[in-house]
């Protein structure tokens, strides 16, 4: 009776989650789920009939490696720390092997092989491919890659290809390389592992060091509900695992090529139909079609042993050369035929060295050393409009060394010791370093002579055009030669008590970065402008939204031609400390649930340019709690769920403008006449130099630009789904999400209440105090204390400062907010009658007023200092879905084996279009008009920086989106059985050649309020249909 009515409750329960979450078998949903019980490593584990005498043995098949346990007295048995590869595991009876298993091991993730009259049956497990059963033993959200899955479906060769299979990703903004955004939130807020080596970016956050494609042996990516061990991530985890030697020595090389001629055309850019300019709409912009880009890869391998069974090798290069060109702007650029095709050469060369020492069947040792190193070879060439061909006459070319979100070399260290039975000791230390260079051709950035931008509108008619001519080969903002390093440390420990598995560990990571910043070549820019016809005598607003008649300034002016200076900097150097401490304890509850909780305390501390500490934020207590619930007890029915709050650190390039010396200054004048090197001549100042935000160069107290009592980033989170096994051939599954930011963190810029306060309490503010009072760092929506000093008329601190509590309501700001809710479903055929498929649905709402440390309306390279928080006027309107949700995302992917030597891969996705929105310039604001301040302070002068368009609001999420993203990738394999190790292939990327628009222009006004030609116009296609030819060779001796 007892028996019968326990069924009936997990019956009961069981269909009550189906029905909840509106299941059947021909639903569709996540990957399977992935464990964090090491960030490196994986399990096995199980039970046994009768387990009296007996006990466990698993040997890896490949190294030798041996490892022997007892049993508990249930006949329950786990082990753990494994490295990932594929195993045997035997029960033992008298010192005779009862029984064997063998399966392959996957990171993150424990494999069950028990040896009860239920299982006899299974005795091979491999990987994902093929479950019988579903892991009970973990509480994740996510997804496990194999390389051998990954050879078999259509996938680019980088790391954000893999990372987009999984539910709950999405691809972030070409501004940030595209790199994945997980859960709805910014693409900094993620982590990444190689062999549990930290390897993510160390200045920005955006992206991490990547491996050769063919070194890789299995990616973790985790979408959530991850264990105190990780930390440093509210966004996602994603951890890769190299090959390693085996017994056996191997060897392969392979090439690839994407060629241009098999590409389809990339569809041109046109402007828009705004009404802003006649000569403009629907004129052809940039003429894609005619663009070039072709992609080769070169790669090889070989591992082996050194000593059978004790020392092993794996070594890995890849080299991807990279060739591009495209035309420029064909309508406001009058230097085509100087400067007008773009010419870029990428090189991308990768290693991995890996030695593995098998100390003894408890003590291993390994040695990781990799490199990734990218080089960009960029060069401006001449272009005839009327024949569409390019010259061979070189303008410009700059060398630049891992410009992007990837490139370091990286050296670890890591042991691992079974101490006992019950006690397994890891230990890791590495170092990362990312050298940044660029150098010049015929031309040197820190040059007298500024650089020019001009437009046709903004060229006086009678002057000759060529004196509009940019003369300065590198102009603009400019980044100067650096170097981070980061050193990491960490120690993990796990002791085995009865029903308890109890880890702790600690970690440290000391970032150093040099030359971080950019500034402006030659000094700085000129930009010629002009205001609209009509209103040369009616005050317009310029720079910093300051009022001005043009016409009264005499030249050009009177006719509505003006000219602005821009001068900025940013370079210093940086330093942060990052440490964490965690405490996690797995209890096996009762035979079939499984209750994971934990505490983790993060701490991190940044450091400014002159070596001060600005940000020590400490005890950032992070509980976490999860559990599994093996319904039936046989593995094919799992229940999870999971609660817990997750804390993120700023990027160390926070130092550059927030805490350092910076410069940022703008200054309009008019003028009579431009020199031979495009220098405007007879200048009058229209106003004085000013800055929006306290940028003069001067020394930043490190109290004054962060506010006191800090509340860290954090995010809290909750999961709860279902894995079931519906048969041999299918499996499906449901999880809930919800994530909650708890607090943000932005720079404010609004100095009005500071300089209000000082004017009431007679605090000396010499001169204009919004010139020198600088930005700060606070958490929006709450109240905030700063140290407020006192200064002369040029802005020197006169040291009579004191501590100030502003309330929220005052600073005027909503606090930061962020939601996310998820709904996936998924369904899965196992590997089996030759074929394999997984499909996923996930319905999925982000928002909020918080992207994130990102800005991706504007793709602003300042990550964690955005503009959005500068002012408080900038907030209204800003509450909707973000730029990174999703509502719809379909994807599916597998592959059909149709004999031994011919196989067929899919990968499709169908997504909803990112949601559209509109920043113009509410003049009124600017003016000051909509601030308590405003009267005596005047308003933020930043422009188009408001969800205001056309005179009225443009609320967040209210312009619809952008179209659904459709795209079907193939992939045709031939293993020619004559020619064991050959493999030649065919990959087809978009096969409908779907090139929907994926992002727009978001900016409505030039800070006048008028709309802009470019407003509404196309920023990036999906990438054309593209064909990749692939031939691999490998070698077993």
């Amino acid at each position: 009776m007892r028996e019968k009515k326990q069924a009936f409750k997990k019956t009961l329960v069981a269909h009550a989650l189906c029905m909840a979450f509106g299941i059947s078998i021909s639903a569709v949903g996540v990957v399977s789920t992935a464990s964090a019980q090491s960030n490196a490593t994986g399990s096995i584990y199980g039970k046994v009939d009768a387990p009296a005498g007996a006990s466990i043995v698993i040997q890896n098949t490949d190294t030798g490696l041996k490892r022997q346990v007892n049993l508990d007295s249930n006949g329950r048995y786990t082990i753990t720390a494994l490295p990932a590869g594929h195993y045997r595991v035997e029960l033992m009876r008298n010192g005779s092997a009862a029984g064997s298993q063998e399966l392959d091991m996957v990171i993150g993730q424990g494999v069950e092989a028990s040896f009860v009259a239920a299982a006899s049956q299974q005795v091979t497990v491999s990987g994902s491919t093929l479950r019988s059963r579903i892991d009970v033993s973990n509480t994740n959200n996510g997804a496990v890659f194999t390389a051998k899955e990954l050879a078999k479906l259509p996938v680019q060769t980088n790391l954000t290809a893999v990372v987009l299979l999984a539910p709950n990703t999405t691809r972030g903004d070409a501004a940030y390389g595209n790199v994945a955004s997980f859960g709805g939130g910014g693409v900094s807020e993620n982590s990444y592992y190689i062999n549990g080596l930290p390897v993510t970016n160390p200045l920005s956050q955006i992206g991490s060091t990547q491996l050769p494609w063919g070194a890789i042996a299995q990616t973790s990516v985790i979408t959530g509900g991850f264990g105190a061990e990780f930390g440093r991530s509210i966004g996602g985890v994603v951890n890769l695992t190299t090959r390693s030697g085996t017994n056996n020595w191997e060897t392969g090389a392979s090439y690839s090529i994407t060629p241009n001629s098999l590409r389809s055309k990339p569809k041109d850019i046109f402007f828009p139909q705004t009404g802003s300019d006649s000569h403009l709409d629907g004129k052809l912009h940039f003429k894609n079609s005619i663009s070039t880009n072709q992609v080769e890869q070169y790669g090889g391998y070989i591992g082996g042993p050194l000593v059978e069974d004790k020392l092993f090798m794996f070594a890995a290069v890849e080299r991807n050369i990279g060739t591009a060109g495209n035309a420029g702007d064909m309508v406001n650029s009058n230097t085509l035929a100087r400067d007008g095709w773009t010419s870029t050469r990428t090189e991308t060369n990768r290693y991995l060295m890996k030695f593995d020492w098998n100390i003894s069947d408890d003590h291993r040792l390994e040695w990781t050393s990799i490199g990734d190193n990218n080089r960009a070879i960029t060069g401006t060439y001449g272009y005839d409009v009327k024949t569409n061909t390019r010259n061979n006459t070189l303008y410009t070319q700059t060398n630049s060394k891992n410009g992007g979100a990837s490139g370091a070399t990286s050296n670890a260290l890591k042991y691992t010791g079974n101490l006992t039975d019950d006690l397994t000791l890891t230990a890791l230390g590495g170092l990362l370093k990312a050298p940044r260079g660029i150098s010049y051709y015929n031309g040197d950035p820190n040059g007298s002579i500024h650089s020019i931008n001009s437009s046709a509108r903004s060229r006086v008619p009678e002057l000759d055009p060529s004196l509009y001519v940019n003369k300065v080969l590198y102009g603009g903002t400019r980044s100067r030669p650096g170097e981070d390093e980061v050193k990491s440390f960490r120690l993990d420990l796990e002791y085995k008590l009865g029903k308890h598995t109890i880890r702790g560990g600690l970690d440290r990571n000391e970032l150093d970065s040099g030359n971080v910043g950019a500034a402006t070549s030659g000094g700085g820019t000129w930009t010629y402008g002009k205001v609209a016809d009509g209103k040369e005598t009616i005050p317009q607003n310029l720079t910093l939204s300051r009022p001005a008649i043009v016409a009264n300034y005499g030249g050009f002016g009177t006719r509505g031609y003006y000219v602005t200076e821009f001068k900025f900097s940013s370079l210093t150097q940086a330093k942060s400390e990052q440490s964490a401490q965690y405490l996690e304890d797995r209890y096996q509850a009762t035979k079939d649930l499984l209750i994971v909780a934990g505490l983790r305390s993060d701490q991190y501390s940044n450091t400014n340019g002159d070596g001060q500490k600005f940000i020590d934020m400490k005890n950032q207590l992070a509980p976490r709690l999860s559990a599994s619930w093996d319904v039936n007890g046989d593995s094919s029915f799992k229940v999870f769920g999971s609660a817990g709050r997750y804390f993120l650190q700023l990027p160390t390039q926070v130092a550059a403008r927030a805490a350092s010396r910076s410069t940022y200054t703008l200054q309009d004048f008019t003028y009579t006449g431009v020199d031979s090197n495009g220098q405007p001549t007879g200048l009058r100042a229209i106003n004085e130099a000013g800055t929006p935000d306290g940028e003069l160069g001067q020394a930043k107290d490190p109290r004054s630009v962060v506010a006191k009592g800090l509340k860290p980033n954090y995010q809290d989170e909750f999961t709860i789904g279902f894995e079931k096994a519906m048969s041999a051939q299918l499996n499906i599954g449901a999880k809930f999400t919800y994530r909650n930011l708890g607090a943000g963190i932005d720079d404010n810029c609004d100095v009005r209440p500071l300089a209000a306060y000082s004017e009431r309490v007679h605090l000396t503010q010499a001169g204009d105090p919004r010139s020198y009072l600088n930005c700060f760092i606070f958490n929006p929506g709450r109240d905030t204390t700063l140290w407020l000093e006192s200064h002369n008329a040029q802005g020197l601190a006169t040291g009579n400062g004191r501590w100030v509590t502003f309330t929220a309501k005052e600073l005027g700001f909503p606090k930061a907010e962020r939601k996310y809710t998820a709904l996936d479903f998924f369904a899965e055929h196992p590997l089996s009658n030759s074929w394999y498929g997984k499909i996923n649905y996930t319905w999925s709402r982000s928002a909020g007023n918080m992207e994130g440390q990102t800005n991706s309306d504007t793709g602003q390279s300042d990550v964690a200092v955005t503009a959005n928080w500068d002012f408080p006027e900038f907030m209204s309107f800003t509450r909707g879905v973000l730029p990174n949700d999703r509502t719809h995302a379909i994807k599916a992917f597998g592959f059909y084996e149709f004999n031994k030597e011919w196989s067929l891969g899919l990968n499709a996705l169908l997504q909803s279009g990112r949601p559209k929105t509109c920043q113009g310039t509410d003049l009124d604001a600017e003016a000051g008009l909509k601030n308590p301040l405003g009267a005596d302070w005047g308003g933020p002068g930043y422009g188009n920086v408001y969800m205001w368009c056309d005179g009225k609001p443009a609320p967040r999420g209210t312009l619809g989106r952008m179209p659904w993203e459709t795209r079907m990738d193939l992939s045709l394999t031939y293993k020619p059985a004559s020619l064991k190790g050959l493999s030649i292939g065919l990959d087809m990327f978009n096969v409908f050649n779907n090139q929907v628009v994926l992002t727009r222009q978001e900016t409505y006004d030039g800070g006048d309020g008028s709309i802009t030609s470019t407003y509404g116009e196309v920023r990036q296609y999906a990438t054309p249909r593209t064909m990749k030819f692939k031939i691999e060779y490998t070698h077993k001796f």
